[in-house]
């Protein structure tokens, strides 16, 4: 229980791109070396740089939290995907003969307010084009 928003965001880290992680990354090195500008500043009391520095500060932890921010929605986006197919391809083995109409109809009465139509309408085309595939390999 303790520390929940800390494993969730490694746990979400865990799950990012490479790109993301580097997007993340670079922040955090331009943080440090603001910080360590701001320290000397304030030590040697360079109210010009103290400012400019703590500007930079400010929009590098913005920075973080905006990388942060699209990692989540990102690796939510996925989640929300994969959840939706597993219960797409569970109704296509209970359809004879599925079809996108058919499965997206039987999606919506079983599910009507979970998931918008055009998100159902999408993945039941990959789906039904992914059986055809592999129907055709066979």
């Amino acid at each position: 229980m303790r520390h929940r928003l800390i494993r969730g965001i490694f746990s979400e880290l865990l799950k990012a791109s490479k790109i993301e992680k580097i997007v993340l990354i670079l922040p955090f090195i331009v943080l440090i070396l603001d910080a360590d500008i701001f320290y000397f500043a304030w030590k040697n009391n360079e109210k010009n740089i103290l400012i400019a520095s703590g500007f930079v500060l400010l929009l590098s932890i913005l920075e973080i939290f905006a990388a942060l921010k699209e990692i989540h929605d990102h690796v939510y986006a996925l989640r929300r995907k994969e959840i939706l197919e597993k219960r797409l391809r569970k109704i296509m083995k209970r359809i004879e003969r599925p079809t996108v109409r058919k499965i997206v109809d039987k999606f919506m009465a079983e599910y009507p307010k979970e998931f918008d139509i055009s998100e159902v309408y999408h993945v039941a085309c990959s789906l039904i084009d992914e059986e055809e595939i592999n129907l055709k390999k066979k």
